[in-house]
């Protein structure tokens, strides 16, 4: 170990001192690798900074101010490291920092970025990441420090650490107001305001200045309200009992550093300020504001174990996290629970939420970045005519300040300078519209990445079916086989031990005298009828011997009287179990643990619950049933959620502290299986309508989840997830060294979807997909990253997913070129939903600001919703710019043509178009709401692509025509008069040339407006937008109007000169009316419905071929006839019946089911035998018998015709029989609704009837 880590330090040393440069890496091999430079200031470099900035007006400081690379260049030095005084960082997103490096000691010591310190480390010559105290450390090196901190040691690691705060600065008015002003945006806009000043244009520039005020005023003023916001929410200080020097003092919580030695009330109710380590005692805490689940969980003391390395990600049990409300406490003996503090500030996983919403990575939008390039674009044309400008002006004989000022005005026509306020107002409507559907948005450049979505992963437990489980019953095992399934558990003995493995192996605690836990945990323990008792003393007991927290005994009221079945007589019960130590549950280990003691009992017990593989794997082999995997398997393909139970009686006569030193492994080892708990998890109804959504828009829809992986087959088919017409395909690997996948079809789907599976030994379609559960996902991605890419590219279902393994889907789905949604409960969800382009929680608590979306209405109803928002947003923000670049250069083409003859427009010309024609239209264009259909054509996502192009294009080509036209049409008539020059005269007079094409030019603000503003296929028409719609109407009457009047107070007031005949109006404004036809048949068929959606997808089809990762690997597996090579399912059901019965209700439905699967050809007599008898087994599943209900179970198990069949609604309305037997118990209960009709089932999804 010591080799290898000597191995990582030269590797590290390397990196960061090569040679005398100042360049290296930090956090090499993370995903928050930065490379690393360092520099000192240059005199002889600042000198001449100092007189360029003098010589350029300041606008050499402005360029430095941009670009903090140009800055280091331009007034540093690069030296080594060891020498710097500042360093430039550049991270994997290609985002610059550059940080002041703190020198102590005349050497350097230590740099902070993103609230994160980095310190000098001679032996590496370099700077590397602050380490927490925990790493590296054994489990029982924690029990060391005990006897608190000595002074010395608190204050080097004040030194080291800091204060325990997470601080967030506020920045200074002053600060954001430069910070603001320096906007490119803004130094333009101040541009523009000086020229259009020196040009007696005021009005205007009034306008544009006070608009620019407010505009930096509002976010100057939002930046500091979110900062006070969050500084406010996240800043906690409090008084706290700590040991030091053997002592116990009461200090600040800022106060506390790594090491020191937590006294915790057991009385609750209080918030813990760092990440802690419990040595002694347990506590029951809420993680809302971490996990977005409100749920208590219990922390354990962590085990005194040397030969144990401590994970701080994988051993959460014992950790309190800071930020986190203690809820109670337990210890054995005196008030306090012993912690020791491993965490401080930003360190702790509470700073780790809040570092990633101060700096989030950057929003992968191709649209910003393809905006900034236009702006180059653009501003290299206004310097084209800005140079034909002066040309023309000097040819007219204009004045110095002409030629000078009108052609330094050009530039303000080329960059649309109303556009950013445009984009930002439309994500405000679609934030709005958001709101209003329950789903909130924690940035709204968000939105935008919702538009090119083509993949969306969710989570099941939750997300696609309930919340919670109901307990559908519990198969106990005798004499080593499986009993019949029981559905109701209060039934069986008490002294049966997987009664008492439910009543004892759980994290349940009683706050205000109710039950409180984790919603499955209840529903079992109050299945069986016990209760659960808890004293908060110390105290020993004197049955036990020893303190006992927590005691749990059957009810006295209970249905058996509170008598222990014992044969077929009873007896007075004095049963009563403490649970004295627990091993929460953990998803890493799946599976929780509890040691308790039965009273009156020599010998402790310990009972397990969790992933009946896992659990199973720690008994004796003996007592697992020979039908344990089938049976597992045929309630995981029903769809039920499967639970293992065991127990295991220790040694008798061990004292406590024997048994309590033991590891977990010595306590689980060679135990007892007891039998299957089967939990009921029902698929939402909102989630089939969203599904069938997402599919008829061709998104590729994936379950990622923790369960069982035939549970989350079986749901993925009922919710069609996995299609009707897809083959499932599992992934498995041999118990062997060498890397050996198998490729199975599950026994349902051969049944179903291949006559004779085992004739078949290769796809040639491609319509399979596949399934894989955890540890298989992970082997394939260390040993065979190819493979691991095509799994996942084809992948539907991922179960026994751990929260890592999501993210690392996620990422490789990222990285194959797909845009994907993640839809999780905000759990163990939280990394997966921040790692996908859009992550939609559904959880409303604290945890959800680590999600980008969070909906208020827990169903995945909103992940389509989300979608048609952001294809709408980034359709409108398309819109919005091509409306801005089609206005600006019409006008651009208009001055230039009237420049020609050495005219311009007037100052209330300018003001018309500009405040009436063009400032609504831009900022309003993206207030239109989203079709209510998803299409399967996404929209372009790249703003440069070859048709935004080609349509602004071709739009400004088709004006100018308009313009030549308008041109030498008034040229030709006999009244026209040519127009005279004459210097410095403003307004300068009137002319018929430049009255028609300011017309024309009007004429095409309102045709651009009316033809971008389509609606279909991603939005609703212009009409329902009622701004947009009444400015069109008012905008069309304008032009018409200005057209047409004749007054000549109106023609001298906006400097025009109207022709002597009305009828050349009447010319111009039908010419007008064939411009805006042939504009919109041309963007709306030609553009829309002939390039996008035929000859476009036809090129990329036939001509460019795949572009993307994930595109490349479909064609290859579409063409590769021999792969997967499907290898033999050795598991399929041979026809024997199991031990086990199947449940009351849905199993009877689902035997049936499978039946109907397996004898295709009784379907026509199995329906008619169904609608004879389907009166009768709605009468008995109504009435609450239980006998009788019984009955029909055992008979619908023996005899699969005699129960209900899955049929679909048309089916279903032919049945009259049915809806008879419906009216009669409907008029015998009219207030039950234990019965719906099952006519109000809506969509082609197969339902069972009964």
């Amino acid at each position: 170990m010591s080799g290898n880590r000597l191995v990582q330090n030269n590797l590290c040393s390397v990196e960061m001192g090569r040679g005398n440069s100042g360049e290296g890496k930090v956090n090499q091999g993370e995903s928050d690798e930065m490379s690393i430079n360092g520099y000192r200031m240059s005199l002889p470099k600042l000198i001449i900074m100092v007189i360029l900035v003098v010589l350029t007006g300041g606008l050499a400081i402005v360029l430095i101010t941009w670009r903090k690379d140009l800055k280091m260049i331009c007034l540093y030095k690069e030296v080594p490291l060891s020498m710097a005084q500042k360093v430039l960082l550049k991270d994997n997103f290609e985002q610059i920092f550059e940080e002041d490096v703190i020198w102590q000691w005349e050497r350097p010591a230590y740099f902070v970025n993103k609230k994160i310190k980095y310190i000098w480390d001679d032996s590496l010559h370099g700077f590397t990441k602050l380490k927490n105290i925990d790493e590296g450390m054994k489990q029982a090196d924690f029990f060391k420090m005990t006897g608190g901190l000595a002074k010395s040691q608190i204050s080097q690691r004040i030194r080291t650490y800091g204060e325990n705060l997470i601080k967030i600065s506020v920045p200074p008015v002053i600060y954001l107001v430069i910070h603001e002003g320096l906007n490119p945006f803004y130094l333009f806009q101040a541009y523009t305001v000086i020229l259009w000043s020196l040009q007696y244009y005021w009005k205007f520039a009034v306008i544009i200045a006070i608009t620019s005020v407010v505009s930096v005023t509002v976010s100057v003023w939002e930046t500091r309200r979110q900062n006070r916001n969050l500084r406010d929410t996240m800043k906690s200080e409090s008084k706290v009992r700590v040991v030091r020097d053997s002592k116990e003092i009461v200090i600040s919580s800022k106060d506390l550093v790594p090491g020191d030695l937590l006294l915790l009330p057991t009385t609750g109710g209080y918030v813990v300020e760092c990440d802690s380590i419990l040595v002694e005692g347990s506590a029951v805490v809420n993680e809302s504001m971490l996990t977005g689940e409100s749920i208590p969980v219990t922390k354990v003391s962590i085990p005194d174990e040397m030969d144990v390395d401590f994970n701080y990600d994988r051993q959460r049990q014992y950790v309190v996290f800071c930020g986190t409300e203690v809820m109670q406490g337990k210890v054995k003996s005196g008030s306090y629970i012993k912690a020791v503090v491993i965490r401080t500030g930003f360190m702790t996983t509470k700073g780790e939420l809040v570092r990633a919403i101060l700096f989030p990575p950057p929003h992968d939008f191709k649209f910003f970045s393809d905006f900034l390039k236009s702006v180059y674009v653009f501003l290299t044309l206004g310097l084209i005519g800005m140079a034909y400008s002066l040309t023309v002006w000097i040819r007219n004989g204009g004045s110095i300040s002409e030629i000078l000022l009108n052609s330094l005005d050009i530039l303000t026509f080329v960059v649309p300078p109303i556009l950013p306020a445009a984009l930002t107002a439309n994500n405000a409507f679609a934030q709005r519209r958001l709101q209003k559907r329950g789903i909130f948005c924690l940035h709204t450049k968000h939105i935008s990445l919702c538009g090119g979505i083509d993949v969306v992963a969710f989570d099941k437990t939750g997300t696609l079916t309930e919340g919670d489980l109901d307990l559908a019953g519990v198969c106990e095992i005798k004499q080593n086989q499986f009993q019949e399934s029981e559905s109701d558990p209060a039934r069986l003995p008490t002294e049966s031990l997987l009664i008492q493995t439910m009543a004892s192996c759980h994290s349940l605690i009683k706050m205000k005298g109710e039950l409180t836990g984790y919603p499955m945990d209840i529903k079992l323990f109050e299945a069986i009828e016990w209760e659960l008792s808890e004293s908060n003393s110390a105290c020993i007991n004197p049955d036990y011997g020893i303190p006992t927290p927590t005691l749990v005994s059957p009810k006295k009221n209970a249905r058996n009287g509170g008598q222990l079945k014992i044969g077929g007589f009873t007896a007075s019960s004095n049963l009563e179990i403490a649970l004295l130590k627990q091993y929460p549950f953990d998803s890493a280990v799946q599976r929780m643990t509890v040691v308790a003691k039965k009273k009156g009992a020599s010998a402790f017990s310990v009972y397990i619950k969790g992933a009946p593989e896992k659990v199973a794997s720690l008994c004796k082999p003996e007592t697992i049933p020979s039908e344990f995997s089938r049976l597992l398997q045929y309630y995981t393909q029903q769809g039920f959620r499967v639970i293992g139970a065991a127990c295991k009686t220790l040694k008798p006569n061990m004292k406590w502290n024997e048994v309590d030193s033991l590891s977990r492994n010595q306590l689980e080892v060679d135990s007892q299986f007891l039998g299957l708990i089967i939990m009921q998890n029902l698929v939402k109804k909102e989630t089939y309508g969203a599904i069938k959504e997402l599919h008829s828009a061709d998104i590729n829809t994936v379950m990622v989840t923790g369960d069982n992986i035939l549970t989350a087959i079986s749901v993925g088919r009922d919710c069609e997830l996995i299609k009707p017409d897809q083959t499932l395909v599992r992934v498995t690997l041999e118990d062997s060294s060498d890397l050996k996948v198998n490729y199975t079809i599950p026994e349902s789907d051969s049944s179903s979807y291949m006559p004779d599976s085992r004739q078949v030994r290769s796809l040639t379609s491609d319509n399979y997909v596949f399934a894989c559960d955890g540890p298989t996902f992970a082997t394939i991605m260390n040993k065979d990253p190819q493979l691991f890419k095509r799994i996942v590219h084809r992948g539907k279902i991922f179960a026994r997913m751990l929260p890592e393994q999501k993210i690392h889907l996620i990422e490789c789905l990222k990285n194959m070129g797909r845009q994907v949604i993640m839809c999780g409960d905000g759990c163990n969800d939280c990394g997966a939903l921040k790692t996908a382009h859009a992550g939609i929680s559904l959880s409303m608590a604290e945890a959800s600001v680590a999600a980008p979306f969070t909906s208020r209405n827990v169903n995945v109803s909103c992940v389509p919703t989300l979608i048609r928002e952001g294809r709408a947003t980034m359709v409108s923000a398309f819109a919005s710019f091509k409306f801005g670049v089609a206005f600006c250069f019409t006008q651009l083409i208009s001055v230039l043509m009237v420049f020609y003859i050495g005219t311009e427009p007037s100052d209330n010309q300018y003001l018309v178009v500009d405040i009436g024609l063009a400032a609504v239209p831009i900022l309003m264009i993206g207030n239109t709401a989203p079709h209510d259909t998803l299409v399967k054509r996404k929209p372009t996502r790249h703003l440069l692509s070859f048709l935004p192009m080609f349509s602004v294009v071709s739009f400004l080509f088709f004006q100018t025509i308009a313009y030549i036209f308008i041109w030498f049409y008034v040229q030709s008539q006999e009244w026209f008069v040519q127009y005279q020059f004459v210097p410095d005269l403003w307004p300068p007079n009137s002319s018929y040339e430049q009255t028609n094409i300011f017309l024309y030019a009007c004429a095409a603000a309102v045709i651009a407006a009316i033809v971008y503003s389509k609606g279909a296929p991603y939005r609703k028409p212009l009409y329902t937008n009622g701004i947009m719609a009444s400015w069109t109407l008012a905008a069309v009457a304008t032009v018409i109007f200005m057209s047409l009047y004749r007054s000549e107070d109106f023609a001298s007031r906006m400097n025009f000169k109207i022709a002597p005949h009305p009828e050349f109006q009447i010319v111009a404004v039908i010419g007008i009316i064939v411009n805006f036809l042939f504009c919109y048949i041309f963007e709306m068929y030609v553009l829309d419905g002939l390039m996008f959606c035929k000859v476009l997808p036809w090129y990329k089809e036939k001509v460019r071929g795949p572009n993307l990762e994930f595109e490349h690997m479909e064609r290859e597996l579409c063409t590769n006839q021999n792969w997967p090579p499907l290898t033999e399912n050795n598991s399929r059901n041979t026809g024997e019946k199991y031990p086990g019965y199947p449940l009351p209700d849905v199993a009877a439905g689902i035997a049936s089911k499978n039946q109907f699967r397996n004898q295709p050809s009784t379907h026509t007599s199995r329906r008619d035998k169904y609608v004879k008898t389907s009166s009768k087994n709605i009468r008995i599943r109504s009435s609450g018998d239980s006998e009788a209900a019984s009955e029909l179970l055992r008979e619908s198990f023996e005899n699969p015709e005699s129960t209900p069949v899955h049929i679909t609604p048309n089916q279903l309305a032919d049945n009259i029989a049915i809806h008879s037997a419906i009216e009669e118990i409907v008029k015998q209960q009219p207030q039950s609704n234990s019965l719906s009709d099952p006519m109000e089932y809506k969509g082609e999804r197969m339902e069972t009837a009964c």
